[in-house]
């Protein structure tokens, strides 16, 4: 629990200082702006990760092995599978981009009142 808060205060950190270092005035929209793009690009990342980490590729993985095997020097043992790959959940970036969005949804309904 310490470390995502840790990451969404880092994260938060990061979208104040975006919004300073590009000039713009601090105002609600710009932060609504700038927490979007975070909040989406560790949603996707974190899912991105998920995907990989249930083993979804591994079956088209094994199967490239297969099909490329006259070319390939290396045996399948030495090859790890991409769901193995990860060694990092994605639980981490999926919570701290859900924060990230629910503050801007909150900061958006508020922003249009």
């Amino acid at each position: 629990m310490k470390k995502i808060l840790f990451f969404v205060i880092a994260i938060q950190l990061l979208i104040f200082l975006t919004i300073f270092f590009r000039t713009e005035n601090l105002s609600l929209l710009s932060y609504i702006n700038n927490s979007f793009i975070y909040g989406g690009i560790l949603m996707f990342f974190g899912a991105w990760i998920f995907v990989v980490r249930t083993g979804v590729f591994d079956i088209f993985t094994a199967s490239m092995r297969k099909a490329f095997k006259l070319k390939s020097t290396l045996d399948d043992d030495e090859m790890r599978p991409p769901s193995e790959a990860l060694g990092f959940s994605s639980a981490p970036l999926l919570i701290s981009g859900t924060i990230t969005l629910l503050l801007m949804a909150i900061c958006l309904a508020i922003y249009s009142l």
